[in-house]
């Protein structure tokens, strides 16, 4: 049996699906690369980076949060999202966008106490 594969130079999802995971050296390069371009931009108050080939950037549990969250959704194409919550602390709204970053998941995120 035979099998023909279409390659398409100008299908970024196909030349992303061939790519090999980067080492966790690679994905903390990647953060500081996402950092670097969002220079101008709030920071976040905590970065994780997750060999999943994911980042998570946590912002301050502060309603400024709503702007800043939205500011990276904009910048990086990520739609943003906000949910009520009820937590053992009172009620929260969780605020957060995902988008991708060259091949690597990132969520940024807030818990805004209400």
């Amino acid at each position: 049996m035979t099998s023909i594969h279409n390659y398409d130079p100008k299908d970024i999802s196909s030349a992303l699906s061939n790519l090999t995971p980067l080492p966790i050296a690679g994905l903390v390069i990647a953060a500081w690369n996402l950092l670097d371009q969002a220079c101008d931009l709030a920071s976040p108050v905590d970065i994780t980076v997750s060999d999943l080939q994911s980042l998570t950037l946590q912002f301050p549990p502060t309603p400024s949060s709503v702007a800043v969250i939205t500011r990276w959704a904009m910048r990086f194409g990520g739609v943003l999202s906000s949910e009520p919550h009820q937590t053992e602390s009172g009620p929260q709204t969780w605020c957060r966008t995902e988008f991708d970053y060259y091949g690597v998941a990132v969520k940024a995120f807030a818990h805004i106490p209400a």
